[in-house]
């Protein structure tokens, strides 16, 4: 009801079964974006990938098997030869 948001925690799947995770990404241009999405989209299980590029967040849906661990390697080595950024926050 309030109008606080609460972070996604990567381990509670929501009512779909599906599993919420947060990135930050230096994500500078719509090249950026549409690259960690066609990256994240390769992954099977992942259903859904939303990149907002002015607050560098990358929010993805995932099936429970898909872990977080596994999409933050995919995207650093796409971090790594673009010059940019990519880290997974802790939430608890």
């Amino acid at each position: 009801m309030g109008g606080s948001e609460s972070k996604p925690n990567p381990s509670e799947p929501d009512a779909d079964g599906l599993v919420l995770t947060k990135f930050d990404v230096g994500m500078t241009c719509g090249g950026c974006s549409g690259a960690v999405t066609r990256i994240l989209n390769k992954i099977e299980g992942v259903k859904e990938v939303k990149a907002d590029v002015e607050t560098k967040t990358v929010f993805v849906k995932t099936t429970p098997d898909v872990t977080p661990q596994m999409m933050l390697e995919k995207l650093q080595k796409w971090g790594e030869s673009a010059g940019k950024t990519v880290a997974l926050p802790e939430t608890m």
